[in-house]
């Protein structure tokens, strides 16, 4: 019985989530900030994205708002530019050398950010999967610097489409 109850509890919500007519992309990114994307296209252009990602010693949730554009001067439909801006916060590492000991000690320190992506993509067209490729510059505080800018966040994404539109 509770084998049943599950398996249509299952069903409803599955098929509710699906009605919604979102489509989502999962996957990974690789890079100086590398880990799993989750992209959700709220309109014909437009998306919202989640980005878990794991950069020196720490953990930062990145969460972007963006726009697709045709790809300047080459006209395949798919292939498309796209430009966004967003946020992170999380955690890094903050070194301290222990020089005259010989060592060197991680501690962990909050960031809070400001993002910027710009990407260039291909879908394929016989398999739900893209590929692009990624400069995402970044801005953040940092306890122990104050601030950290860094303008060479270079990356491949790889991701999967799961769901589709209706």
């Amino acid at each position: 019985m509770k084998t049943i109850i599950f398996t249509l509890v299952l069903l409803v919500t599955t098929a509710t989530a699906y009605s919604q007519g979102y489509e989502m992309q999962a996957g990974i990114r690789s890079g100086v900030s590398s880990g799993l994307t989750l992209r959700v296209l709220t309109g014909a252009d437009s998306w919202s994205e989640a980005m878990l990602l794991n950069r020196n010693h720490g953990v930062q949730l990145y969460v972007l708002k963006g726009q697709n554009f045709p790809f300047p001067s080459i006209p395949l439909a798919n292939i498309s530019l796209s430009v966004a801006w967003g946020g992170h916060i999380g955690s890094t590492a903050s070194v301290r050398n222990y020089w005259h000991e010989g060592f060197e000690r991680y501690r962990s320190v909050p960031v809070l950010g400001a993002d910027f992506l710009l990407s260039a993509n291909y879908t394929l067209k016989c398999f739900p999967l893209s590929v692009s490729l990624d400069y995402k510059p970044f801005a953040e505080l940092v306890p122990d610097r104050i601030m950290r800018i860094n303008l060479w966040d270079f990356g491949c994404t790889i991701r999967y489409q799961f769901t589709l539109k209706k």
